[in-house]
């Protein structure tokens, strides 16, 4: 049930007093008024829904990704600075491949699930059983790609020969990957965010004893395969889940006529590919760069250990955002322009805001946030104030690409990306002899770019958006 918001609530004025023009507002009508937009704004239905799945987005990644940091320490201790490094540029480079396998199915199948597909089962179940058939072909083929490459990666690109048997291993990841990637949508995509939260804790949990033993028993390449037997486990239990919320959505796979929504693929999932293969691309490409450099598996160890509370900045905005996307994709295919820009504008300040304060949490415990690493790790504190810093810059881009997903805009968000990543390769080599600390500079004014650019960019989208579907009713967050 739509809700026009078209007068006072419970302001305790007269019915017209809104109403009134002209200059004279006086302090108590603009105080009027703005308890009516904030009285609009708390009682919004799609305010408590978005709500209520960043709260368990987020609960759940911070649940997960403290696991995951207290894991990375004992890895790192158990590895030392170079086999952290080597550790750190086998994930990056299986990375790399692993946006190409994922073919955009966690954004697409979210996107469709939670827009134009809503209301109609049948065309839901296509999208489904078309997503699955996808994963499974992309991570066959990405593994087998890999594992045959995996010589030529190790001796001639990465000039580290000693990583040819670690990449084989970590290989496996990129069948896990797409699977796990197009089950994670259909749940986003359906709002389970509560399920997805204890899933990401369980999976955290389990992972910390795999990744742990591995490394005290095979090196690196232990480390890796315990990665990669904790990414199956996740795969499997995320089946499951997916399974019983389709179920609950009346939602069926159906693999007879499928073929009909491959336009969701063209128009949808090449462009995210294309932008998640820049993303990998770029990522690795900088950090090859640092590798060739004398002592660059040692720089790089110090990034990694630095990048995983980036990362774990990252990962809670990407969570608040993971259950913005199906909300604004909602408001955009069902017209409701206002409301779709009150939602953006509001998230977008709350999310950068708890983004800020977070990395500003970092940044005065990095000190001791890299002793814990080791003795090795020292030289990384400078390095972990510069990641923080770009953590909190990823907030409001996450939101700000959220948006522009949303609209299915994905061939802008690759413009976007391109920017982003000219400018991270062309600062990461001209830093290169400054090792570590030259590679985190690099990906903060990269980030920086890709944020001025991308709000400007969603901020227009959204003026045009609402230019073109402005209705009579004046909506409020709720609509």
């Amino acid at each position: 049930m739509r809700v026009s918001w078209r007068g006072p609530i419970s302001s305790g004025e007269p019915a017209g007093a809104a109403a009134a023009g002209g200059l004279a507002a006086e302090p108590e009508r603009a105080g009027g008024a703005a308890r009516r937009r904030f009285g609009r704004l708390v009682s919004s239905r799609l305010l408590r829904r978005a709500a209520s799945g960043a709260v368990w987005s987020v609960l759940g990644q911070v649940t997960a990704r403290v696991l995951t940091l207290v894991g990375s320490i004992l890895v790192a201790r158990q590895l030392g600075v170079t086999g952290f490094g080597e550790y750190s540029l086998v994930l990056v480079t299986v990375g790399m491949f692993q946006n190409i396998a994922g073919f955009g199915l966690v954004t697409t199948s979210t996107k469709y699930l939670a827009g134009s597909y809503r209301a109609d089962p049948a065309a839901a179940g296509h999208v489904v059983a078309l997503a699955r058939a996808v994963a499974v072909g992309t991570g066959v083929v990405a593994m087998l790609g890999v594992a045959v490459a995996t010589p030529w990666l190790a001796r001639d690109v990465l000039d580290a020969p000693q990583l040819e048997r670690t990449l084989l291993v970590g290989s496996a990841l990129l069948l896990f990957g797409p699977i796990f990637g197009a089950q994670l949508g259909v749940l986003t995509g359906l709002e389970r965010f509560r399920l997805i939260a204890v899933l990401s804790a369980v999976v955290a949990l389990v992972t910390i004893p795999l990744v742990v033993a591995g490394a005290a028993a095979g090196g690196t390449t232990g480390c890796v395969a315990g990665l990669v037997a904790s990414v199956a486990l996740s795969s499997a239990l995320h089946a499951g889940a997916t399974r019983l919320a389709l179920r609950d959505a009346g939602i069926a796979p159906r693999w007879r006529g499928a073929l009909r929504e491959r336009r969701v693929l063209l128009a949808y999932s090449l462009p995210t590919t294309l932008s998640n293969v820049l993303l990998g691309v770029v990522t690795w490409a900088s950090s090859a760069v640092l590798a060739h450099e004398p002592g660059g598996l040692d720089a790089l160890g110090l990034f990694g250990a630095a990048n995983q509370w980036r990362n774990g900045i990252v990962l809670v905005a990407t969570a608040a955002g993971a259950a913005l996307l199906p909300l604004f994709a909602d408001l955009h295919d069902s017209g409701r322009a206002r409301a779709l820009r009150r939602a953006f504008w509001t998230s977008f300040a709350a999310s950068g805001a708890a983004c800020l304060v977070v990395a500003g949490g970092v940044v005065l415990a990095a000190p001791t946030i890299v002793r814990a690493y080791g003795a090795g790790f020292a030289g990384a504190a400078a390095v972990l104030v510069l990641l923080a810093s770009a953590g909190a810059l990823a907030a409001p881009l996450t939101i700000a690409g959220n948006a522009i997903a949303g609209a299915g805009r994905m061939w802008l968000s690759l413009a976007l990306k391109v920017a982003w990543g000219g400018t991270l390769l062309a600062l990461a080599y001209a830093l290169r002899s400054e090792g570590a600390l030259g590679l985190a500079v690099a990906h903060v004014a990269a980030l920086g770019v890709h944020l001025l650019l991308s709000a400007g960019a969603a901020a227009a989208l959204l003026r045009r958006t609402e230019r073109e579907r402005a209705a009579p009713a004046v909506e409020g967050f709720g609509g």
